[in-house]
């Protein structure tokens, strides 16, 4: 079924494929060894490749798909005996179905006589599995390559000194890779279990027996295990036909339209319009009433001496016209100049990753701005979006008393937490999808160890194509609650200069520049994968999203105490250069609104504990303090609840403590916690909010 999607949605997932698999094939392809390099082959699929590289596909090859519907074949078709460990093996659906008579009890033709008549067979419920995406059922032999053939020569299922093809499987050691297929004569194969991919084996040719085992060797896990699939699934907020222009200026050729917004957004490179290029701008919106008037009074002017006390008193009162019209906001553009600093970050996104790059997450959170942040009130007293300190008629308390108590306490706990803003979205357009898969790794490359330790490419497999011979994308969108924070710049800005950035420049907030013009000057890429997080002095970009990051997991952990929902049925989307983050609830099933319950039955008692010491508390003590202060005991949540895989989190960004593990700066010393700033601060000065 055709996912029902607009044509901008569309747009946007073809937009993160191509940048997907570019960054995974780059990545790939630097596994191996410089003897034995990784294939291209062996790290995207045949269908993204041409003359062996990397090239983007036409995007009419596949289908977005609503994965309502999906189909399953049974595997695999291998059974053992629980009794007496006979080995019976199935090809096909089709051979098991007419073979099933084989597995009765009247048929058992074990080798022991104690045992005959009282097979207990089951599914054998481990497969052999390869990163190259292959799976084979465990079978008696092995995949190898015949160099006089020039092909893959499957396993011979009889014994190599018997001949006998009845095998019974030893699974006594509790240790998978240490079972082993014996024949009926007690004859085995080594001592391991063995098997090699078919696959690389066929990718390789006569290189496969010059290589070192391991690229070839397939490893025996349960079907049941996670490794033996990883689906690769990829989120974004999706954009109003309204907010075209957004999208646009995140594709190529729009390199300029991006770096002028970025520039207005966080205030780079102000130049105040002339008074001309204003009337001009006026004239263009339609304000042909403000120019008159102005123009009136430049004739009046220009009939009085220029020197005369009447002169002065009509260029006072153009003035004060200007600056009220500069004053009226959305009036008068300013006119932004980009850095050369900017137009370099623009220039290197690719290096970034869509997930991770700081101007597409400004943009986004520009088009969440415009749909549900900056919206009004509708009909009905319920407002797309409500700051709990200025609660809509669904979510305030039933008395004018009680409202203005709950009011003046949220703002006072706000300026505890450092928060600038904070409320609840109604509804979170979100869409996800699902584009391929990946077996033993989540990453393009794994680790594995022979004879010397190897670095090899793990290959991303699309899905297989439908009946039109396109490839399906299956793509599901939810609009569900959804928690938004926004942090306090001056708190920020207080917070990394007691951390000791090395990176971030003096900044005053009262002028024009945003503190997210610094956060994003300083942006370093940490790689799609993370290769490129290493070590190194304290960073402020690396810094804000560790400390997005972890108050964000610190906020799931506290829904997930007050509100039932479970930590794997939420997700996080982070604004590093906007100092905002929004903790959703995942799913695409009703939305029984559990977070807006919340609010309503615990508003600021759940506020409180945020504050709280305990609630950043970590039972593994000083073990988890001492190993970068983050593990499932405290803020580590689920990996498909984490858009960053777990990395860059610490409780001391939040509640002082070590350094966290990126800042090589600093390791062995202690940092300063962002809520005990904010907290020291709400209590000697109000909140100011730029």
């Amino acid at each position: 079924m055709k996912a029902n999607i607009s044509p901008e949605t569309e747009t946007q997932i073809h937009l993160r494929l191509r940048e997907l698999w570019q960054s995974w094939y780059s990545r790939a392809m630097q596994g191996g060894t410089d003897k034995h390099p990784a294939l291209a082959v062996q790290c995207l699929d045949p269908a993204l490749l041409s003359d062996g590289t990397y090239r983007e596909p036409r995007p009419d090859r596949f289908q977005l798909v609503d994965p309502k519907a999906m189909s399953y074949i049974p595997a695999p078709l291998d059974f053992v005996c629980n009794t007496c460990g006979r080995f019976q093996k199935f090809d096909s659906i089709r051979d098991a179905s007419a073979g099933m008579d084989e597995l009765k009890k009247d048929r058992c033709d074990t080798r022991a006589p104690e045992h005959q008549g009282k097979c207990r067979w089951r599914q054998l419920d481990v497969i052999f599995v390869h990163w190259s995406g292959k799976w084979v059922a465990p079978t008696p032999g092995r995949w190898e390559w015949s160099q006089p053939d020039q092909e893959v020569k499957a396993p011979i299922q009889a014994c190599g000194v018997c001949q006998s093809r009845k095998y019974y499987l030893n699974d006594k050691s509790p240790r998978i890779g240490e079972w082993v297929f014996e024949c009926e004569n007690g004859h085995k194969d080594g001592d391991s279990w063995l098997q090699n991919d078919p696959e690389t084996t066929q990718l390789l040719g006569d290189e496969c027996l010059l290589r070192p085992p391991r690229w070839r060797r397939m490893e025996p896990i349960s079907y049941r295990a996670t490794p033996a699939f990883y689906p690769h699934t990829e989120q974004f907020i999706i954009f109003a036909p309204d907010e075209r222009d957004l999208l646009l200026m995140l594709q190529e050729g729009n390199e300029s339209e991006l770096a002028s917004f970025a520039s207005g957004r966080f205030g780079l490179g102000a130049t105040p319009p002339t008074d001309a290029e204003i009337l001009e701008m006026l004239r263009k919106a339609g304000e042909s009433a403000k120019v008159s008037q102005y123009e009136r009074v430049v004739r009046m002017r220009s009939t009085v001496p220029s020197t005369s006390s009447m002169a002065d008193d009509f260029s006072t009162h153009l003035r004060e016209m200007v600056d009220d019209w500069k004053a009226t906001p959305g009036l008068i553009p300013s006119k932004h100049a980009a850095p050369p600093w900017l137009m370099g970050q623009i220039n290197r996104r690719a290096e970034f990753g869509s997930r991770y790059d700081p101007l597409v997450l400004a943009v986004e959170h520009e088009a969440l701005r415009r749909s549900k942040l900056s919206k009004l009130s509708l009909a009905d007293g319920r407002s797309p979006f409500v700051r709990f300190n200025e609660p809509d008629i669904d979510l305030a308390p039933r008395t004018p008393a009680e409202l203005h108590a709950q009011k003046a306490t949220t703002s006072r706990l706000f300026s505890a937490l450092g928060v600038a803003e904070m409320g609840l979205i109604r509804e979170f357009d979100l869409c996800r999808f699902t584009h391929g898969y990946t077996r033993m790794s989540t990453d393009p490359l794994i680790e594995k160890s022979d004879q010397q330790t190897l670095q090899l490419p793990v290959r991303l497999n699309l899905f297989q194509a439908l009946g039109n011979n396109k490839i399906p994308i299956y793509v599901v969108t939810q609009a569900n609650e959804a928690i938004y924070v926004r942090l306090n710049p001056e708190v920020v800005d207080e917070w990394l200069r007691a951390v000791g950035v090395t990176d971030l420049p003096d900044w005053d907030p009262s002028g024009d520049m945003k503190l997210g013009a610094h956060i994003l000057q300083s942006a370093a890429p940490f790689g799609k994968y993370f290769s490129e997080l290493l070590p190194g002095p304290a960073n402020a970009y690396r810094y804000v999203y560790t400390l997005l990051h972890s108050y964000a997991h610190t906020l799931m952990k506290a829904i997930a105490e007050f509100s039932g929902l479970d930590m794997g049925s939420m997700g996080e989307y982070l604004f590093p250069a906007d100092l905002a983050f929004v903790v959703y609830r995942n799913g695409t099933t009703m939305d029984l609104g559990n977070l807006s319950a919340l609010w309503r039955n615990y508003n600021t008692v759940f506020l409180e504990h945020l504050l709280e010491t305990r609630t950043l508390m970590c039972g593994a003590g000083s073990l988890c303090d001492e190993h970068g202060g983050a593990c499932p005991s405290c803020i580590v949540v689920p990996e498909t609840s984490c858009i960053a895989a777990n990395q860059l989190l610490s409780r001391s960004v939040l509640r002082g403590g070590p350094a966290p593990r990126e800042d090589a700066q600093q390791q062995g010393s202690r940092i300063g916690g962002y809520l005990d700033i904010a907290s020291a601060r709400a209590t000697v000065c109000p909140q100011r909010v730029r």
